[in-house]
């Protein structure tokens, strides 16, 4: 039921939503001055929410920032939710958040991380693939041995993630307080820390911060397309941090 719900909160959570929501309650009010009302607050919206150095800004506020990390890990836990749900374990269309998974190959040979937990099924209503297993079969053929890995099948939810991972971590180590580096997208970092925290795993995250960025000039003053969709991944995940919050996951 709750997997079913984070659905609901990802279509509630695009501003392409609402703001077509206004645009067509305008063009269907029959009094001028309401129907003019609803337009212009429709035309804000999308002007607001295409703006990338607006973006910027509030996703500044939203992202973790870089910790002082140790010189090396027992895990290093990476979080699926990057791979086309097309894929099939030979032929994998990863997506925009593969670079999890390039920074997780990265850490393991500079011998960051001694083992590597790959957590999540499918985080889709409509596919019952299992990501961690495709994964863990990418890893092997980058020259990764199959004994360093641990694919964690269960998980739905980033809450399952850290459920379920937390679990195997308690049930196959040697120590009662094994280091954990936690590997995922910058944007859903603050909710995934969240959930492992909760489940007393001695974590770190793993942040990449930019020490230069880049800003254009478009980025000021013309609406980007693909803005919108940034907007709908951090407002899905700070509704979800809060939901998760009143429901006592983090």
């Amino acid at each position: 039921m709750f997997f079913v719900l984070s659905k609901i909160v990802g279509f509630v959570a695009d501003p392409l939503v609402f703001i077509s929501s206004f645009f067509l309650i305008g063009l269907f009010m029959r009094k001028k001055y309401k129907r003019r009302s609803f337009l212009l607050i429709a035309f804000t919206l999308l002007i607001f929410f295409s703006n990338g150095f607006i973006y910027q800004i509030f996703f500044e506020k939203w992202e973790v920032k870089a910790a002082k990390l140790l010189e090396s890990y027992d895990y290093g836990i990476l979080l699926g939710g990057m791979i086309n749900l097309n894929s099939t374990e030979n032929e994998i269309k990863f997506g925009q958040s593969s670079d999890r998974l390039l920074y997780t190959i990265k850490l393991y040979k500079e011998k960051r991380i001694s083992k590597i937990i790959i957590s999540g099924a499918s985080g889709s209503l409509q596919s019952d693939i299992i990501e961690s297993e495709f994964l863990k079969n990418y890893l092997i053929k980058t020259g990764i041995p199959e004994h360093d890995i641990i694919s964690e099948t269960q998980s739905k939810t980033t809450y399952d993630n850290a459920l379920f991972t937390s679990k195997l971590i308690f049930s196959k180590s040697s120590s009662n307080r094994p280091t954990c580096l936690l590997i995922t997208s910058d944007y859903h970092l603050r909710r995934a820390l969240g959930c492992f925290k909760k489940n007393k795993l001695k974590i770190d995250p793993f942040s990449i911060q930019l020490t230069k960025k880049h800003i254009l000039m478009k980025d000021y003053i013309i609406p980007q397309s693909h803005i919108l969709s940034e907007w709908n991944v951090l407002m899905h995940e700070i509704m979800g941090y809060y939901v998760y919050s009143c429901v006592g996951y983090i």
